[in-house]
């Protein structure tokens, strides 16, 4: 699997959004995660205070593929990597299957 980050292109630094004159905060985090696999491609964001609830919590969202439908949602970073793990077993297993039944 290969991933890759980049800064999220709706990210806005803080003391920018101060400077800018900016009354609404930043409800994304810094980085967006891109894991790859096969021909599958998943997308990983940090939402913070978004319903304004207090509460953090981590995206994802299938850009490639048809892993999964809309989006999924963790509490943790690492709750979303388990579930990207999990999605690559089972894009591997249904390449496999596919490939013995043609």
């Amino acid at each position: 699997m290969e991933i890759k980050k980049r800064i999220y292109h709706s990210y806005v630094e803080p003391k920018e959004a101060k400077e800018a004159g900016m009354e609404i905060p930043c409800h994304f985090g810094k980085y967006q995660y891109f894991y790859s696999f096969g021909k599958n491609k998943i997308s990983l964001v940090e939402f913070k205070n978004y319903f304004g609830d207090g509460k953090d919590f981590w995206e994802i969202y299938c850009l490639v593929g048809e892993l999964f439908e809309d989006v999924e949602r963790f509490d943790t970073k690492e709750e979303a990597e388990t579930r990207i793990k999990e999605l690559k077993r089972k894009g591997w297993l249904h390449k496999l299957i596919w490939s013995l039944i043609n």
